[in-house]
């Protein structure tokens, strides 16, 4: 008679053991063995009460309506397995789909062709546990590159459960990742697929390529941080794993060892000295990035003639690709030539107070000449800089399409070992400055046009994508269509739709 009276405490005590054991690791990551007691006492007293009632559970089992549910039981078993063992299947196999609007949780197109050009191992160790505030994001952002390469191992190490391995990397804060690869090591703090891809780039370098920016001829400086400066493009070269330096003065000494040399605007011009080294270094198969604006001084105009390059004077208008209803002379690029430097190119590159370049194929003959960028048929150049309004006069204008960006490039012999001499000119600086580098095409622009300038193949389509807000901007055209389609369609349709409606119930 006592054990009777346990038997229902034996009961209530195993299915309430059996659910803590389920709650437990949800509450408490940590204690599985909590879970594995839990259900093992559960089963204990489960099985106690099932050997003590084992009399009325035969006499049950022998009742015709058990014998008729028995089906319906044993199919809902079945069914409930088979849906368990497919969510198992599917929890680690099935495909994944991102219906993110940024599609943040999908790799950009040339974190891939990185991933794919990985010619090392490369590990990323992160320091941080499942409550850390950065745990999930560096797992779910990780996880997407392990998925691509089996060259890139990803490791979460706890650093309270391990501090001997966090004393090694000498680590001082939760939520760091080490991105390391032979000698190479590189901190992260950051979740951004722009920080990962380019600490990739960075770790698995042999050497940096060096770039050398020209300084002393009134050049835009590297390290100022107003709008007009180039601060934030030199942070974006180095983050692509290039060296920057800035020199004064051309010399052989300077370029010797140099991938590239940029001239961003410069508004004096070379000492003759000086003109006779940056050829030179060309003509050895150099690398050369100018920048020039329209109303500067003629700084380079003798250069760019030995290359058979007129810089054109006047400043571009294009009523088609200008920036919505602003200023036509804030050139919103739309027109590009394939070239591995624009190719797939789908943001416009904005481009404010431009000039254009020309070329002569009989000057020039020793190079191959590619347009860029271009402006449409419904543009120009116009001369009278002084005009607010500008109009076309063709007297003295000059009529579109004109190029704003071209690429030089020699043809190379190389049985005899040479590199061809490759020279990107520009007809804006503006574009990488701090104020303009941020829009989305120009970045692209930028970066790509050095890395194929430096060689940098594995560069040159290095610009992940950040989850931003990047709203449209219309053109001209555009913006008619808009206004017209709000402004005056929708609101007429609307109207002609409630007549119709209330002079068909008229009628009724």
């Amino acid at each position: 008679m006592e054990i009777g009276r346990l038997i229902p405490i034996l009961g209530g005590t195993g299915v309430m053991l059996a659910l803590a054991g389920v709650i437990a690791p949800l509450l408490i990551p940590e204690t599985q063995w909590l879970t594995t007691i839990c259900e093992s006492l559960a089963l204990l007293c489960l099985s106690i009460v099932c050997f003590y009632h084992i009399k009325t559970i035969k006499s049950f089992s022998q009742q015709r309506s058990t014998r008729l549910g028995l089906n319906s039981i044993v199919t809902v078993i079945l069914v409930g397995a088979i849906l368990v063992i497919i969510n198992f299947l599917a929890a680690r196999h099935a495909p994944e789909w991102d219906f993110s609007e940024t599609q943040h949780f999908t790799l950009s197109r040339q974190t891939y062709q990185v991933l794919r050009q990985l010619e090392q191992p490369v590990s990323i160790k992160v320091f941080a546990h499942e409550g850390s505030p950065n745990f999930a994001a560096f797992r779910d952002l990780l996880g997407t590159y392990t998925k691509e390469t089996e060259k890139v191992t990803v490791e979460f190490i706890d650093p309270e459960r391990q501090p001997d391995i966090a004393k090694a990397y000498a680590i001082s804060q939760i939520d760091t990742a080490v991105v390391e690869s032979a000698a190479q090591k590189l901190y992260l703090t950051d979740t951004s697929e722009n920080d990962v891809t380019n600490a990739l780039l960075r770790v698995t370098q042999t050497s940096k390529k060096r770039l050398v920016f020209l300084t002393g001829h009134g050049e835009k400086g590297l390290i100022d941080q107003q709008s007009s400066g180039l601060s934030r493009a030199q942070d974006a070269l180095e983050k692509q794993g290039y060296h920057i330096d800035a020199i004064p003065k051309m010399t052989s000494e300077h370029i010797q060892t140099t991938s590239t040399v940029i001239m961003a605007a410069p508004q004096h011009a070379l000492t003759e000295g000086e003109r006779r080294t940056l050829l030179h270094y060309i003509d050895q198969g150099g690398r050369l990035l100018l920048l020039v604006d329209p109303q500067s001084h003629d700084s380079v105009g003798m250069l760019t003639e030995h290359w058979g390059v007129t810089l054109g004077e006047g400043i571009v208008v294009d009523q088609e690709h200008r920036l919505g209803r602003g200023s036509p002379t804030a050139l919103q690029i739309r027109t590009f030539t394939g070239h591995d430097i624009t190719d797939e190119f789908t943001v416009p590159i904005l481009l404010p107070v431009s000039r254009y370049i020309d070329f002569d194929m009989e000057k020039g003959r020793d190079w191959d000449f590619v347009s860029l960028a271009q402006t449409s048929e419904n543009s120009w150049a116009e001369m009278n800089t002084t005009n607010t309004t500008p109009e076309l006069n063709t007297d003295e204008d000059v009529e579109g399409p004109l190029t704003i960006a071209a690429a030089l490039t020699t043809n190379a012999d190389e049985q005899d070992g040479q590199t061809s001499a490759k020279i990107v000119i520009v007809g804006n600086s503006a574009f990488a400055t701090n104020g303009y580098l941020t829009y989305p095409g120009n970045t692209d622009f930028f970066l790509k046009t050095i890395a194929w300038l430096a060689d940098a193949g594995h560069l040159v389509s290095i610009t992940p994508k950040e989850p931003a807000f990047r709203p449209f901007v219309p053109n001209p055209s555009q913006e008619q269509a808009l206004l017209f389609f709000q402004v005056l369609f929708l609101p007429l349709f609307t109207l002609f739709l409630g007549f119709s409606v209330w002079k068909k119930r008229r009628r009724l």
